[in-house]
């Protein structure tokens, strides 16, 4: 028998490392991440002004990092850095305050991120769940926020984005006014997540339906300037939850390349889906995103349209992402996987 998205003995025994549980208790997770990084002690940097700030990551580690860079664009004058890869930049010095976040606080990359950050003299503060990152942390007394154990780290991500929020705003780099934003992001998710939870039939539930409207199709996610990390996050959730192959891109800059696969044969896209992420307050961009829908309409097989929720840019921002990291869940479940494994990653780590 095929899995249903409406049974729960299917959703059970699909999700045996209970990704849809760990989804459902993300306002409560983000909560949470927020109380604990106002207990952290931060005496030291707060007496110094940081000229930018860098947060070292790789994989679902990195996302908190590219959230807060796409939420404080508008806001923060202090620029915002992601750096994936072995190696701070020439340009990060004393003056930069540094966050190093792994989940496992085993990652290789961030690892040496954090050490070559301590031999520049950079203000640096550690977000893990353990691991070698946090005993080099309490060896150099390095301020360490604690994750809980026992997620996979795309799982974490309300842990992860909250508590560097917290952080960034008692360093003075995001606004009274700008974090007010939080609290209708969290009544937005709350909401959103009663429509999506497990218990809520396909009918009534958005992430269901498209994930049932993805299903055998390959996915292909644009989104908006405020959506350009969601829409990545998109794919990386489909990649890892669902098993799928996927791609991204953001506008306007789609406009000037993406654009040009519609004009690609029909029978080379009929199994590709596009999935617009739309940004109900932005209308400079409806005119040219209305005819891209079009274009693209004409040689995808499937045209989807996923519509933020909420009135400020932060609520805009999670629940779009919200409702991917539901969907990719559902979708995984649909193909008979378990969104919690990651074979091929363990696979490649190991080499």
């Amino acid at each position: 028998m095929a899995p249903s998205l409406n049974d729960p003995q299917h959703l059970q025994t699909y999700d045996p490392g209970n990704m849809l549980q760990t989804i459902t208790r993300f306002t409560q997770n983000a909560r949470k991440a927020i109380k604990e990084a106002e207990k952290l002690d931060l005496t030291r940097l707060q007496k110094t002004k940081h000229s930018a700030l860098l947060v070292a990551g790789m994989g679902g580690s990195a996302v908190g990092g590219l959230l807060l860079r796409d939420w404080l664009t508008d806001t923060s004058r202090t620029p915002i850095h992601v750096q994936r890869g072995y190696h701070l930049p020439a340009w990060a010095d004393q003056n930069t305050l540094v966050y190093c976040v792994s989940y496992s606080g085993n990652t290789e990359e961030t690892l040496r991120q954090y050490h070559e950050a301590q031999e520049r003299g950079c203000p640096t503060v550690c977000f893990t769940s353990g691991g070698k990152l946090g005993q080099s942390a309490g060896l150099r007394k390095t301020p360490l926020l604690k994750y809980p154990q026992g997620l996979q780290p795309r799982a974490a991500i309300a842990h992860q984005f909250f508590a560097t929020a917290t952080v960034t705003r008692r360093l003075g780099i995001i606004d009274d006014e700008t974090w007010t934003q939080t609290e209708e992001a969290l009544k937005v998710l709350d909401a959103l997540s009663r429509e999506m939870q497990p218990a809520t039939p396909t009918a009534f539930n958005p992430a269901k339906r498209l994930a049932e409207n993805l299903k055998g199709y390959i996915p292909f996610v644009y989104g908006g300037p405020i959506h350009e990390t969601v829409a990545y996050r998109y794919t990386t959730q489909f990649n890892e939850n669902s098993k799928s192959p996927a791609a991204y891109s953001y506008t306007p800059e789609a406009f000037h390349n993406s654009v040009m696969a519609s004009e690609a044969p029909k029978e080379l896209l009929s199994r590709c889906c596009a999935v617009i992420i739309r940004d109900p307050k932005d209308e400079e961009l409806k005119p040219k995103t209305d005819r891209f829908i079009e274009l693209l309409s004409r040689s995808f097989g499937k045209v989807i349209e996923v519509e933020a929720s909420g009135q400020g840019k932060l609520a805009r921002i999670l629940s779009a992402l919200y409702i991917g990291d539901y969907a990719s869940a559902y979708l995984a479940i649909l193909y008979g996987r378990d969104p919690s494994s990651t074979d091929s990653i363990t696979s490649l780590k190991q080499v």
